[in-house]
């Protein structure tokens, strides 16, 4: 069962976006809905890397998918009231063409173990994006929307982490190996699949001139700059340093460096990017 339904929300009541910080989080949110709407890719490749471990493809099938695929659907819905022109079938189609080639299984990471680490980034990237998004919406149904996502994101950390400390306790992996995905997976955020969506909700917004990968740069900096003074650094660095089970000491004296590592996680943002391809 769904933990929150569309109906419950008053899309209708949605205007359309008309100052600058709204439409900006009209791409925001476009660029969001396009890689959410593409679960079905990645949670068939998670299924497949994890056969035979039938209480994560369970999960992976039954609650993850189907909750990732809701927000595609109430972000679209959102988009396609505060963006009345936007062209959400044709981009979708022309964005999945491209995001598909990513999705490979041979790209996942080496061990279980080491996977769940990649989903944690993810995971503690997103949960921050929409708290972020949250934050600065002030439209109440884009705020109750990102809330709740939110929510979801955070709950679907906690399962991820809770299966790499299970393959952990075999595996045995050290911390550079832990670290070495974190902020590897951290740069390719923003390297591939946020950028292959941002292209496509560019390339659909109307505009006066100028080269598309011009807009991208400009936009990018705009959204980074309105994000970073939301972003919830420290619910996000100690989410995304997780896996690397610091002693209570260690802790306190990296407490920079886990904002630092937020503030890493949040360059690859503002939309949902996975990768487990």
């Amino acid at each position: 069962m769904l933990p929150w339904r569309i109906e419950d929300l008053d899309l209708a009541a949605v205007p359309p976006a008309r100052s600058e910080s709204e439409e900006t989080l009209a791409l925001i949110i476009a660029a969001a809905s396009l890689v959410e709407s593409a679960s079905h890719l990645y949670t068939a490749n998670l299924t497949e890397y994890f056969a035979g471990d039938r209480e994560i493809t369970d999960w992976l099938v039954e609650h993850w998918e189907p909750e990732e695929l809701q927000h595609g659907r109430a972000l679209r819905a959102w988009v396609e009231q505060a963006w009345p022109g936007f062209d959400w079938e044709g981009t979708y189609a022309q964005f999945i063409g491209e995001y598909s080639a990513l999705c490979r299984l041979d790209a996942l990471e080496a061990t279980p173990a080491l996977e769940m680490v990649a989903r944690c980034v993810v995971e503690s990237g997103t949960s921050a994006l929409y708290r972020s998004l949250m934050t600065l919406a002030h439209e109440p149904v884009l705020r109750a929307l990102t809330g709740k996502i939110h929510s979801d994101e955070v709950r679907h950390y906690k399962y991820f982490y809770r299966f790499f400390r299970r393959y952990q306790r075999s595996e045995h992996l050290g911390r550079m190996q832990i670290a070495r995905v974190l902020f590897e997976r951290s740069r390719e955020i923003k390297r591939d699949d946020s950028g292959c969506a941002l292209r496509h909700v560019v390339h659909a917004r109307p505009t006066a001139g100028g080269s598309e990968p011009a807009q991208v740069t400009a936009l990018t900096r705009i959204i980074h700059r309105q994000l970073q003074q939301a972003c919830p650094y420290d619910m996000a660095a100690r989410m995304f340093l997780a896996p690397l089970d610091l002693p209570p000491g260690v802790k306190l004296w990296v407490r920079s460096g886990l904002t630092v590592g937020a503030r890493v996680v949040m360059r690859g943002l503002p939309w949902r990017v996975r990768r487990p391809h």
